[in-house]
């Protein structure tokens, strides 16, 4: 697997304006996480390519289609997305790339770039927005409490991710940890 990770701050002030727009068709990605990933259409191969040659971030938005087929900017797309740093990625024989990517932050896409097989957005980044008051701290600790419960009735779910949850400080961490957990 290739991982050579430079060492750069990933602020939303750093992240380039224009990204190469990957979709994602059966997940999603949220600042912070990991999501291993497996890419196979010859489009988002050479995304992958290009990226791995330049600074490694791409684009992952989800489809609002289940359909695996070459989306395009006519809305089958949402608008937001999640920048991704492409951590390890390794080539299979078949012609497949196996991905592990991180996300870095959220964007908007402002609009599509024509000039590649592949997609890509001039986008805005956006930070979240944290405002810690007594009632957020009240929210967080009632959708901690929640989410024990859905753990308590999935069996599918290990116990220590309810106590990593009530370990998150940060309310738009907290809501994406269990946003992407309880969607699988």
């Amino acid at each position: 697997m290739t991982e050579n990770q430079p060492s750069v701050d990933y602020s939303s002030e750093n992240l380039p304006t224009v990204l190469p727009i990957l979709p994602l068709f059966d997940a999603a990605l949220f600042p912070k996480m990991v999501l291993p990933l497996v890419v196979m259409e010859e489009d988002s191969l050479k995304l992958v390519d290009e990226a791995m040659a330049k600074d490694r971030i791409i684009g992952l938005v989800v489809s609002k289609k289940q359909e695996r087929v070459r989306s395009s900017a006519n809305g089958d797309l949402a608008n937001v997305g999640c920048s991704a740093l492409i951590l390890k990625m390794a080539k299979s024989e078949n012609n497949k790339a196996q991905m592990l990517v991180q996300g870095l932050g959220r964007f908007n896409i402002d609009a599509f770039v024509e000039g590649e097989s592949y997609l890509r957005a001039k986008v805005s980044h956006f930070e979240d927005i944290e405002n810690q008051t007594d009632e957020t701290h009240a929210l967080m600790a009632n959708i901690v409490k929640q989410f024990g419960r859905i753990v308590e009735l999935s069996p599918g779910l290990p116990e220590e991710i309810s106590q990593m949850a009530g370990s998150i400080k940060e309310a738009g961490t907290l809501a994406d940890m269990i946003a992407s957990t309880i969607n699988s």
